[in-house]
């Protein structure tokens, strides 16, 4: 049976996940409904991502009990990707809604002014250091200790996921990742100040580098209309839930 575009963008959004922390070395676990992590993801980043809908609730409600109840109490994310899930019972409340997104057709002839911006690729440590602190926005602070990093350098050796920096004549000024999995592309952690650059050149880097395939990924609130801006649709809603360290 053909999975349908939004379960393709599930499924890569939680091979993504998985991705990530299994540079973290905490690797995760795939089962037929659910992808989750047992050893913590990092900031910003889900325990659990749904992959199935609301025939699967019942085994994912379980395996979400089974999970937050075998670790110490800590914080805990479960990214519910069909929004069918409630959650409350287990201690965790909604932190936001957002829709998937994709684009499956022609690009749109979008074209802003470009004049003084150019796209690379992260290819080293340096680069994909200044690239993620651009994109937490962390401030250099010789006195705080840093944040713990995100996306570690072992990321750049898989050619399934390309980190794009956009530049202009005073530095870097966005960027974004693609990565491929599940018959798609998924676009994701877009931000800049140019950003309808920023997704015309992930449009353009994702039709170059993986020809052929349907972009996807989620968004909301002004980053959501962006999307819908260049050519994205809506293809249904998703919940991100939070359950706070403690919490009964």
């Amino acid at each position: 049976m053909t999975r349908s575009i939004t379960a393709r963008a599930a499924l890569n959004n939680a091979i993504w996940c998985d991705a990530v922390c299994r540079a973290q070395d905490h690797p995760g676990e795939f089962g037929e409904t659910l992808w989750l992590t047992r050893l913590g993801a990092p900031r910003f980043y889900p325990d659990v991502v749904t992959t199935a809908g609301v025939e699967a609730a019942a085994a994912q409600l379980k395996a979400i009990a089974d999970l937050v109840g075998s670790t110490r109490p800590r914080e805990w994310f479960v990214k519910d990707s069909f929004n069918c899930l409630h959650l409350e019972a287990l201690g965790f409340a909604p932190l936001f809604d957002a829709d998937w997104i994709a684009l499956t057709r022609a690009q749109p002839d979008v074209r802003p002014d470009r004049s003084g911006y150019r796209s690379t690729i992260v290819t080293d440590e340096a680069g994909l250091t200044a690239w993620e602190r651009s994109w937490a926005g962390d401030a250099p602070n010789p006195v705080a200790s840093p944040p713990p990093r995100v996306f570690m350098p072992g990321l750049l050796a898989d050619d399934s996921i390309v980190f794009v920096s956009l530049r202009g004549d005073d530095g870097l000024v966005g960027g974004g990742i693609l990565n491929r999995g599940a018959d798609a592309v998924g676009l994701s952690n877009l931000f800049g100040s140019r950003m309808e650059l920023v997704w015309q050149d992930l449009i353009a880097l994702a039709g170059d580098i993986f020809s052929g395939l349907p972009l996807v990924g989620y968004e909301h609130g002004d980053d959501l209309a962006a999307a819908k801006q260049v050519g994205f649709e809506s293809l249904g809603s998703l919940r991100i839930w939070r359950r706070r360290a403690g919490a009964l």
